[in-house]
């Protein structure tokens, strides 16, 4: 970040006061993390979940920091740093710095959320939008209360446009951080249970996602999903846009030997590099945006058929003549189905390997048992699970569809080298997916 302001007027943005400090000395970034701090640095301290960065404010006096943005009730006894800026809640300053940030700025922005495929519709979108001119985006998972202002910080003069993911675990989340972004275009690509231990039910992550719609800058577009049944109730609203394979979508995924989309100004032929049913439906999404944020067809045409999947979602690699899918970042019920339905269309054997679906609170087991006709469905050679909550899977399958090879284990150590062992004599096809916490991708180091 670059934010070419002075002490003075960072105070005002943040809605603090200077409490030590020239007014005029340059404020350009600052960190959040004490172990990367060094002589010079601005400190923000924030509070989490798990910890609060203000515990740790004398300590960081090692590093002969610049100054601090701290709350005004956590100041330490004791010596300060040369500059100190009071606030009353980091957080809320954090974002009214961005929102201040932003509004220097008009680059034509785009806001994603949806409970599946969000990071890749932006990363689809990020490739189609920088073939016109300089684009922005939130770097890795930076899209929540925290890390979206700190993506729009990165925001500079040069960028034409603006891409933001937007994630959230609660009602409201949404509706907090998409005002900061102030988006044009907003997309919600679907709807499905994830998060449930927060959420609730699918009705609160239909509200929470929603709140997208009420939060884009005046005259925004709305861009969703019409093959979503529950998205299907924003019909009928003003500035709304629609894509999917529905006849009546605007922006509408054909499928007839390959991929393209049609649209008012004709039919498109795309070649996605990863192309699965899934993700023509979040290039269409994509797509969709794009033509919204006013591309030609032949710029987003060249965007996607250029575009690199973020690491661990939807992942192809290749090791040692094996083709291998990993999707390890995150899984949900609707991640599982898309990657299982990609699996079942995989040439030679296929070899599975599963993991828990974190976050679904009450539903957990009926989710992970549903997962058991998928598996079958797959037609694998062998399905390796591992995780407390993939039991009932497990369980499922030896029940329903005994014909299954499947081994289960509490931990993916008890099967790993056997999977590992398959995967290196080039087997065939090889799908990994669990829930980032599970370390799935572990399965892979050193191959």
């Amino acid at each position: 970040m670059k934010l070419g302001l002075d002490l003075a007027r960072l105070a005002e943005a943040a809605g603090g006061k200077l409490l030590a400090g020239d007014t005029r000395a340059p404020f350009d970034a600052f960190l959040t993390d004490t172990r990367a701090l060094k002589a010079g640095d601005y400190f923000w301290a924030l509070a989490g979940e798990k910890h609060d960065a203000h515990d740790f404010l004398a300590s960081t006096l090692a590093a002969s920091p610049a100054g601090w943005i701290c709350r005004e009730d956590r100041l330490p006894a004791g010596p300060r740093p040369p500059a100190v800026v009071a606030v009353k809640d980091t957080l809320k300053a954090l974002q009214s710095l961005a929102a201040f940030h932003r509004r220097r700025f008009s680059p034509a922005t785009a806001a994603v959320t949806g409970s599946n495929g969000k990071s890749t519709v932006k990363e689809m979108l990020f490739s189609a939008l920088s073939q016109a001119g300089p684009a922005c985006s939130n770097k890795g998972n930076l899209n929540n209360q925290f890390g979206l202002p700190l993506s729009l910080l990165e925001l500079s003069a040069e960028h034409r446009y603006a891409i933001f993911e937007m994630g959230a675990s609660r009602r409201g989340d949404i509706a907090e951080i998409a005002p900061l972004a102030a988006p044009s275009v907003g997309v919600i690509t679907n709807i499905g249970p994830s998060h449930l231990e927060k959420f609730g039910d699918l009705e609160t992550v239909f509200l929470t996602k929603t709140e997208l719609a009420d939060s884009l800058a005046p005259g925004g577009r709305l861009v969703y999903n019409a093959d979503d049944d529950m998205l299907r109730r924003l019909a009928g609203r003003p500035s709304a846009v629609t894509f999917g394979r529905s006849p009546a979508a605007d922006y509408r995924v054909l499928e007839k030997g390959g991929f393209a989309i049609a649209e008012k100004a004709g039919e498109f032929a795309v070649s996605l590099p990863q192309d699965s049913p899934h993700n023509r439906l979040n290039a269409a999404a994509a797509w969709a945006a794009a033509r919204e944020l006013g591309l030609e067809p032949a710029l987003i045409k060249k965007g996607l058929e250029n575009f690199k999947p973020p690491p661990m979602r939807m992942q192809e690699i290749r090791i040692a003549g094996s083709r291998v899918l990993l999707d390890a970042y995150n899984a949900n019920p609707q991640s599982m189905a898309a990657a299982l339905a990609a699996a079942a269309l995989a040439e030679g054997p296929r070899y599975l390997a599963l993991g828990d679906m974190k976050e679904l609170g009450r539903y957990s087991e009926k989710y992970h048992r549903d997962l058991a006709a998928l598996i079958a469905a797959a037609g694998p050679e062998k399905a390796f699970l591992a995780g407390p909550e993939m039991r009932a899977a497990a369980d499922e399958l030896a029940a329903r569809f005994p014909s299954v090879r499947a081994v289960y284990a509490a931990d993916q150590a008890q099967w790993r080298e056997e999977f590992r062992g398959l995967l290196a004599a080039g087997r065939g096809f090889f799908l990994v997916k669990a829930s980032r916490s599970m370390r799935f991708e572990n399965l892979l180091e050193g191959l």
